[in-house]
């Protein structure tokens, strides 16, 4: 609820990433690690038909579509930090043309010192931004003025979500 997909959608939605990028892709990895199921859904993502069920002939088939392009991956939610398992995938992606991007969202520290590259740590907002989130959504845009009553409240609610952004929309 830190806003860490939000954050990477922003990213990759972004028309200058649009832009700089020969192929993109985004695959939500989730609790249960599944080597074929990313490359399979990686695959899918960049518009490759598949229809083989074979680990290594899929795995050969996404390394492949890589080669000298420029890319941005996105694995989203990944929780996974067995180093050899990943390091397996990340070979899938050496092909890529120089710039190419793999952006990975975690709640795990350990995955994000084992993925190597800059970590970003998102995270809680302020009691002030907090309650103007709230606000902003309780309200649906109606001016708060007129709602003083509800202020007390409110302020309490949005303390209570204790600065996720998700909780608080």
């Amino acid at each position: 609820g830190l806003g860490k997909t939000t954050l990477a959608k922003a990213v990759y939605n972004d028309e200058k990433v649009n832009r700089h990028f020969d192929l993109k892709a985004w695959f939500c990895v989730s609790e249960q690690y599944d080597a074929f199921r990313i490359a399979k859904g990686l695959l899918q993502e960049i518009g490759l038909k598949v229809d083989d069920d074979n680990i290594n002939q899929i795995q050969i088939k996404l390394k492949e579509s890589l080669i000298g392009k420029k890319f941005l991956i996105v694995l989203d939610d990944v929780w996974n930090d067995n180093y050899n398992e990943w390091d397996d995938l990340r070979n899938l992606f050496v092909q890529g043309d120089l710039g190419s991007k793999i952006i990975v969202t975690t709640r795990k520290e350990s995955v994000a010192l084992m993925m190597g590259g800059g970590a970003m740590n998102v995270g809680i907002l302020s009691n002030e931004v907090s309650w103007a989130l709230f606000k902003r959504h309780s309200l649906e845009n109606r001016d708060p003025e007129e709602h003083l009553e509800l202020e007390e409240i409110g302020k309490k609610i949005a303390e209570k979500c204790k600065g996720l952004p998700l909780a608080l929309k």
